[in-house]
């Protein structure tokens, strides 16, 4: 069976062992808006690959940077800004590829067709 990285599937007890942090951490960054899990019609929170990489981010920006959850707020929306903002570049580059093979498919000559 194949999952996606932003699949939930992974339960709160799942996730606690595999970052090593407790269930009511994961849920103290729920309530500060640092992690947003799924919710199952239960209510049963489920958390995806990249749910898993925003939590060993957040673990390692307060672990080894002695940030609080103010700081991890701004470093999350500044690391979610740059993301997006390489998404566009790509998107940009691409678009400029296009362009410029177009561009030099139409200033070919025509092969002489005898």
């Amino acid at each position: 069976m194949n999952f996606t990285e932003f699949e939930p599937v992974f339960t709160i007890s799942i996730v606690a062992r595999h970052v090593h942090l407790h269930p009511q951490t994961i849920r103290t960054y729920e309530r500060a808006g640092l992690i947003e899990p799924h919710r199952t019609d239960s209510n049963i929170r489920l958390y995806s690959g990249a749910d898993i990489v925003r939590l060993l981010q957040i673990k390692t920006w307060i672990d080894d940077l002695g940030l609080n959850l103010a700081g991890v707020e701004v470093m999350t929306k500044l690391s979610d800004r740059v993301t997006e903002l390489e998404a566009r570049v790509n998107e940009l580059t691409m678009e400029l590829v296009r362009q410029r093979a177009a561009s030099a498919r139409r200033s070919l000559p025509e092969p002489d067709r005898n």
